[in-house]
């Protein structure tokens, strides 16, 4: 599992291979002129988390673009952003259709 620091935010929710497993098929989905096929079957990993392939990509392809802080259920980081004072985060609506509760 991804590695913690004490006091600081857990890690990822799975494996190394796992998440280069994730990495390579995020890439080839993207990205048709990757040499590969594309399974329609999601990722161990994704699974796991129960994403779909259609927000893992919308996630993957919009990352930067929709989200600049924070990223997680909407709940967590209204949360997160009360308790520092911030009024409003770019990207919580995403945040709701991707995270949902």
């Amino acid at each position: 599992m991804g590695g913690t620091r004490e006091g600081g935010p857990e890690g990822l929710p799975f494996h190394l291979a796992d998440y280069l497993e994730l990495l390579n098929w995020t890439g080839r989905a993207v990205r048709d002129d990757k040499r590969g096929a594309i399974v329609e079957d999601l990722p161990p990993n994704l699974e796991r988390i129960s994403f779909t392939r259609a927000a893992w990509l919308e996630l993957a392809k919009d990352f930067e673009t929709t989200f600049c802080t924070w990223i997680g259920q909407a709940e967590h980081v209204e949360r997160v952003c009360e308790r520092g004072g911030q009024r409003w985060v770019r990207g919580i609506r995403a945040c709701r259709r991707l995270f949902p509760s």
